[in-house]
């Protein structure tokens, strides 16, 4: 989970643009002004390797805004990559009037770590303008990875434009990505990650290309020892064109598009491990994400809101009453009676898609990898799965790197080579930041930020079970399970809370898309009121008996669940998801918004001669004419769950 410790995380700003009480001709006395003030230059050492010259992006480019009100410590960033190998010689940044230091530059790897820093003197920062400070040594970059840049401002007034960098800024082989500008509150140790509207920062490097040398020149000596590429094997980008595992109908034939798909692994995929799940038709794994479990007052109270699984125990936990009281566990120690060992939590975005030597180190413990800013999640993941007792099922949870920031050969390698099963968290209601353009932006072509409306809905919870399955290889051969939050997982106060409604139809979105088991995020680290048991006490109260319900409902469908789906079967006027389910000779149409909206919806059923079907959990029936259901979806929460009464045409 992204959220597995209370460390703080920052609020996000509330940039003042175009607040500042200047007038515009202020600003632009300022912007000349700042034209005019000299740089700082960076000196080549005589024992350089031949590079081209230093290529910035922003070059000498005034923001519009050049003084933000905020007056907190901030680490301001860029997101940048190259097409060429090279090295980074300095950090630039724009200071402003206001923007009063000590300032420290830095250069980070992608995943956080820290690759070079430089303090800026008092007698380097009294001018306005660009400033330009030298690394102590020149970091050498690859092409086609990602770093940071940034400086700390640490009583804020920094320059800012907000929408600055919805589009990429490119000069030579160096670019500034979209989104790109970056930030975290604080002194300066943490890694930025956040986004506000696209902003640019005004963060750049000087960045010196390599050259291809003449093969008769003798080799210069480079000033800092190159970093190896790593020998990986890698996965496939597009998994094999086999087809999904089907069923053939026992009788009768499918009419033309319709085919009948089990569930992904098959029914009795986990009977294959040691102390396996559950694996009959009427068992459906639902779960909860790093519980405590030390009395059986605390095991009475998971059990009746509806759990079975234990999804990572704390340490001081007795796994043993919790098997023993018929409870699931997973978990990364070696818990008596576990039914899988659990990989590290989100290892695709805290050490990166490589093969490099792990330090040993995990997140807050110093590098990780070896050398720094080196990639060693691979490396990781290999020695995590040869730790696990032999014949144990093997889980792994995912995180942004998987489903957003890795291609999908680099995340296809976490998700093939390492697991049994998979999962991956993304918090569509609740995230500030998933909304971003590199992150939710990712669902739409070209990218861009999303809107309120197109990121916090439910069907996004689907879209995360979509991606994941279509990494896996050989197709559908792995389960893999939906992660979905219960309260405030982020520390910002103003972040969202999820509610109720948006529980149940995040869980049924991604059980639609072919979910097969469903872990609760169980902590708040924000809002109202803080807890790491929010289905047990008083913080989940206004959640916790449709949660409870919706768990009823789960374990009553789940043979229907296990069921085969019968793809093709259903299509619909509006703007929902379906899946259809043939279960025992009789056929279910689960249907899901895909939109915040209210609409009114004709769904299309081939293999059904039914002329009405029931509405589960609403009592109420709704009429089937010709073949067609219509029915109201009131909002983007809308789930509407539909046995058909009649027997099915196909056979089936």
């Amino acid at each position: 989970m992204q959220k597995r410790s209370a460390t703080a995380r920052p609020k996000p700003l509330r940039h003042g643009f175009g607040r500042s009480g200047r007038s515009k001709s202020t600003l632009a006395s300022m912007a000349t002004l700042a034209l005019l003030v000299p740089i700082l230059v960076t000196a080549t050492t005589a024992n350089s390797p031949t590079y081209a010259s230093n290529v910035s992006v922003m070059e000498n480019e005034v923001p519009k805004s050049l003084v933000d009100p905020d007056k907190v410590s901030v680490e301001l960033g860029a997101t940048f990559t190259t097409s060429q190998d090279g090295t980074v010689t300095a950090i630039r940044f724009y200071k402003g009037p206001e923007n009063t230091g000590p300032h420290v530059v830095k250069l980070w790897s992608e995943w956080g770590q820290l690759l070079s820093k430089a303090t800026v003197s008092p007698s380097d920062s009294t001018g306005v303008g660009w400033q330009i400070v030298p690394l102590p040594e020149p970091v050498k970059i690859t092409k086609d990875r990602k770093y940071v840049a940034s400086y700390l401002a640490p009583n804020g007034r920094y320059s800012a434009d907000e929408h600055g960098l919805d589009k990429a800024k490119s000069v030579g082989p160096l670019t500034i990505l979209a989104g790109g500008g970056v930030y975290a509150y604080g002194t300066g140790e943490s890694h930025p990650t956040s986004n506000y509207r696209n902003s640019n920062y005004f963060v750049d490097v000087s960045f010196s290309p390599e050259v291809t040398l003449d093969p008769t020149s003798p080799a210069p000596e480079p000033t800092q020892t190159a970093v190896p590429e790593p020998i990986e094997t890698t996965t496939p980008a597009t998994p094999p064109a086999d087809t999904l595992p089907t069923s053939p109908p026992p009788s009768g034939s499918l009419p033309s598009g319709v085919s009948l798909r089990d569930v992904d692994g098959g029914i009795d995929y986990y009977r294959q491990f040691n102390n396996p799940l559950p694996s009959g038709s009427g068992d459906f794994p639902v779960g909860v994400w790093y519980e405590s479990v030390t009395n059986t007052s605390q095991l009475e109270l998971d059990k009746a809101a509806g759990l079975n699984t234990y999804v990572e125990l704390t340490s001081n936990s007795d796994s043993a009453l919790a098997t023993k009281a018929g409870m699931n566990a997973i978990t990364t120690w070696n818990a008596p009676g576990q039914s899988a060992a659990l990989m590290p939590d989100e290892v695709d975005m805290w050490a990166g898609p490589g093969n490099f030597p792990w330090t040993g180190n995990w997140p807050g413990q110093g590098e990780i990898c070896s050398p720094a800013g080196a990639e060693c999640g691979y490396t990781i993941q290999t020695a995590q799965k040869a730790a696990a007792a032999k014949g144990s099922m093997i889980f792994a949870n995912y995180g942004k790197g998987v489903t957003f920031w890795e291609s999908d050969t680099q995340a296809a390698k976490f998700v093939n080579d390492y697991p049994d099963v998979i999962s991956d968290d993304n918090y569509w209601f609740t995230d500030p930041n998933i909304c971003g353009i590199s992150e939710g932006g990712n669902l739409v072509s070209p990218q861009r930020q999303l809107t309120q409306d197109e990121c916090r809905k439910a069907s996004n919870y689907g879209w995360t079970i979509d991606k994941i399955r279509s990494l896996v290889s050989p197709k559908a051969s792995k389960p893999v399970w939906a992660f979905v939050e219960v309260g405030h997982p982020f520390t910002e106060d103003d972040a969202p809370t999820i509610t109720a409604p948006q529980i149940k139809a995040a869980v049924w979105s991604s059980l639609i898309h072919g979910a097969r088991g469903v872990i609760y995020f169980n902590h708040n680290f924000g809002g109202d009121c803080l807890s790491q048991h929010v289905l047990r006490d008083n913080c989940g109260a206004t959640v916790r008996p449709e949660v409870t319900a919706l768990n009823a409902q789960i374990k009553t469908l789940a043979p229907v669940l296990n069921a085969p789906f019968l793809d093709g079967a259903a299509t619909s006027t509006g703007s929902i998801d379906t899946s259809v389910k043939s279960s025992n000779g009789d056929l279910y149409v689960f249907a899901g918004a895909t939109e915040n909206i209210s609409q009114q919806v004709a769904i299309t059923v081939k293999c059904s001669n039914a002329i009405s079907a029931t509405v589960l959990n609403e009592n109420r029936t709704v009429p089937v004419n010709n073949g067609v259901i219509s029915d109201t979806f009131a909002d983007g929460n809308a789930v509407h769950l539909y046995q058909l009464n009649g027997s099915n045409t196909c056979g089936l």
